[in-house]
């Protein structure tokens, strides 16, 4: 188990070694590896470190192996998309500023004003996909502020990133949605930091934050969901969130609670080994596909196809692979490593993994070299998909379903930037480089000095 683990923390040092290479990325793949561990690398931490103290050690050390698989192999697609990818163009100067603040409102508008409509078929996806361009916008906001070292710019920006995840404590009761957005706006961050021990060490930093907060809501998250799902007073939701703050502590693992949690929520490795250990004893068989095939099916919108036979959640198929009696009013998540080996055992999970690391490689890659040129309507087209994907706790009904949805949106958002930066006239994209400068701003400073190309040339709406 101590070795599978080393081999996870290794393949994400080597993926930020990759991307900071070219720093053509906006960190989506580091968002994806992340978020992936997230969910596996504590629980089997626990387990490591406390022995006996916890059940389930096998199926733990054998989810965790399957996990490291797939990161050396996620690392591996995304170096293909790397070393594959067209050399970037240099940078020009783009206002970069009005169009982080346009990608800001415009999905806070998404996500909060066009919520009553969530519900219609199709339609309500693509809200939901579509109001993630709000990520785009504070990522880039973040990034240029800490490249300039405008720390009070920085702070604003973060006080922007704060909004949704705030929000979900307080009006869904959840702290993943919130965690999950928050992880693919910083994680363009290390990329860019000045030096690599730099970079690592605010990974490690940040991560011990992150599981030191999950522990303590946890701990509350009963309370804080009572007020929440009971239809509370916001002043009842707020006081249950200030009683976890107020009694905060790091996170213990001689505590009993803290272990809790992280054997619980942040363990998928007992899922993976608990399935993969009844197919060996033949007490199920593998998919053999099925869900690759569902998720393929889910790409037709349902407004298409009413009877459509796919759903999106994966408890049903948890329960069937694992034997275990799940709480229905929980989210079970297959998750990747799961899904990759219930249809074709480890094969699946390397075949898997490598392709979706060369599919977000690929299209990170391409967004941020869309940015840097300053084409924003085609960094918008391959950004939204990619967040879709960076789900590794979904399923692929999930994921290729929420892709296809996001970049209906996408379209959309392109056409929106277009037309509207076209109406604010040719001036619109000289915006002085000091206060927002493009990637890279040291090594490009003389791209930045000079003059803004002729402006009519951007995108316009898709054809």
């Amino acid at each position: 188990m101590t070795l599978s683990i080393l081999v996870c923390v290794a393949s994400l040092f080597v993926l930020l070694y990759l991307l900071r290479r070219d720093r053509l990325s906006l960190g989506l793949p580091l968002a994806f590896l992340g978020s992936l561990l997230l969910i596996h690398l504590p629980g089997a931490f626990a387990h490591a470190v406390t022995g006996d103290r916890l059940q389930g050690n096998d199926f733990v050390a054998a989810g965790i192996l399957y996990t490291a698989i797939g990161c050396v192999c996620f690392v591996g697609g995304v170096w293909f998309a790397h070393a594959t990818a067209r050399p970037a163009q240099a940078p020009r100067v783009a206002d970069r500023r009005m169009f982080a603040y346009f990608c800001l409102i415009g999905g806070w508008v998404f996500v909060y004003g066009l919520s009553p409509l969530n519900r219609i078929t199709s339609i309500g996806a693509v809200i939901e996909t579509g109001g993630a361009i709000w990520m785009l916008g504070t990522l880039l906001g973040i990034r240029a502020a800490v490249q300039a070292g405008n720390m009070q710019r920085a702070l604003v920006w973060g006080a922007a990133l704060a909004v949704y995840p705030t929000l979900m404590l307080l009006l869904g009761g959840f702290l993943s949605y919130g965690a999950a957005a928050v992880m693919v706006v910083l994680a363009v961050l290390p990329i860019y930091a000045r030096t690599f021990t730099r970079a690592a060490v605010g990974i490690a930093v940040v991560s011990f934050i992150g599981v030191t907060i999950f522990v303590n809501y946890f701990d509350h998250r009963d309370d804080i969901r009572h007020n929440v799902w009971g239809g509370a007073s916001m002043e009842d939701r707020i006081g249950s969130v200030t009683d976890m703050i107020t009694s905060i502590h790091l996170v213990d693992l001689d505590s009993d609670k803290d272990l809790t949690a992280l054997d619980q929520r942040l363990n998928q490795n007992m899922f993976v080994g608990m399935a993969a250990a009844r197919i060996q004893q033949g007490q199920v068989d593998f998919l053999n596909g099925q869900s690759v095939v569902d998720g393929v099916i889910s790409l037709i919108p349902r407004a298409m196809w009413p009877d459509k036979p796919t759903t999106a959640g994966s408890g049903q198929t948890v329960a069937e692979m694992t034997g275990l009696e799940l709480n229905e009013d929980t989210s079970w998540g297959v998750g990747n490593v799961m899904e990759f080996y219930i249809n074709f055992g480890i094969p699946g999970v390397v075949v898997g993994f490598l392709i979706l690391g060369w599919l977000i490689g690929t299209l990170d890659v391409r967004a941020a070299a869309a940015e840097r040129r300053g084409d924003f309507g085609s960094a918008i087209i391959f950004f939204l998909p990619t967040v879709a994907m960076i789900d590794p706790n979904g399923s692929l009904i999930e994921i290729s379903g929420g892709a296809a949805s996001a970049l209906v949106a996408a379209f959309g958002w392109r056409w929106g930037w277009g037309a509207w930066s076209h109406s604010r006239g040719a001036n619109a994209a000289r915006v002085t480089a000091a206060h927002f400068p493009p990637q890279g701003a040291h090594p490009l400073a003389r791209a930045l000095a000079q003059p803004a190309p002729p402006q009519g040339q951007g995108p316009g709406p898709p054809a």
